[in-house]
């Protein structure tokens, strides 16, 4: 997977681990991503095809298709290199070759913002969706939603526009929304970057408050808009965390030669001003030993 700020909180919770183990001499970690999400499926294949032939112990990888991919693990796990997933939206059937999978529930995590809708609004709103690139995760994230608030008559989704994961398609999608529906009064976007921009259309119109705008993912910037009043949920999927399980599972099966359970989850909370007081910024980067 392209990196992200999800992905560089995932890689801070891997760095730590390797810290509490002893450091460089106990491991080194090598980070190679695709150039671009559109990119991905071209370019993972390649860099598996490298890394197998590097003296590598252990590959922890994302993947968009992990049946597009499986003969690429298959040919890894071949060759004795166990593969590690993580935050894989589906697990195929037909992959006996990883290890485990260290990952949370997209479509749960997005069915908990549905339920937060359904507690805060009390009345009649109008709703616009802000969606990421086709595939499974957007997929999941737009049903877990779609199916929490189904049934709720004070919900109504008028608009559900495609915003490519980023903070400048974002505010542009609800930029064209709020022109084609001035009465929206709640956003949710599948990722944080997309709901920003949402903050940054929604209040270049004047209206933060009038329009309650969600998020996903809890990143850095998304929590400080929570905390300046403007962005007013999301919902943390633990990436951080991911990183650490992560590599306790490898040091479990690699170092120690003990089994690990086929999948791990971690668990999701959706924060917003009443509770991100209570989230430790420190989940957001990397802390060295000592700090």
């Amino acid at each position: 997977m392209v990196m992200n700020t999800s992905y560089e909180m995932v890689l801070a919770g891997i760095k730590e681990e390797i810290d509490k183990n002893g450091g460089e001499s106990w491991a080194t970690l090598t980070v190679q991503a695709p150039s671009s999400n559109t990119a991905t499926l071209q370019e993972q294949p390649s860099i598996l095809e490298t890394l197998s032939q590097q003296n590598i112990d252990a590959i922890i990888m994302a993947t968009e298709d992990q049946e597009a991919m499986l003969p690429y693990i298959k040919e890894v796990s071949e060759k004795g290199i166990p593969v590690f997933l993580f935050n894989m939206a589906t697990l195929s059937e037909n992959d006996q070759y990883y290890v485990t999978c260290v990952t949370f529930d997209q479509y749960g995590a997005s069915h908990q913002i549905g339920e937060w809708a359904n507690k805060t609004f009390t009345s009649p709103t109008k709703v616009a969706v802000l969606q990421g690139f086709p595939g499974v995760v957007n997929d999941q994230r737009l049903n877990g939603f779609m199916d929490a608030i189904k049934g709720n008559s004070n919900l109504s989704v008028v608009a559900s526009q495609q915003a490519d994961w980023t903070r400048a398609k974002g505010q542009t999608v609800t930029e064209n929304i709020l022109q084609a529906n001035p009465d929206v009064g709640f956003i949710y976007g599948l990722y944080d970057e997309m709901a920003l921009g949402a903050v940054a259309a929604v209040k270049a119109a004047g209206k933060l408050d009038q329009i309650k705008i969600a998020g996903y993912d809890n990143t850095k910037d998304g929590r400080q808009s929570i905390l300046n009043g403007e962005l007013t949920a999301t919902v943390d999927t633990g990436s951080k965390a991911m990183g650490t399980l992560v590599l306790q599972a490898v040091k479990k099966f690699v170092q120690d030669g003990q089994t690990v359970d086929r999948k791990i989850d971690v668990p999701t909370t959706v924060y917003d001003k009443s509770n991100m007081s209570t989230f430790d910024p420190k989940n957001y980067e990397y802390v060295p030993p000592g700090k």
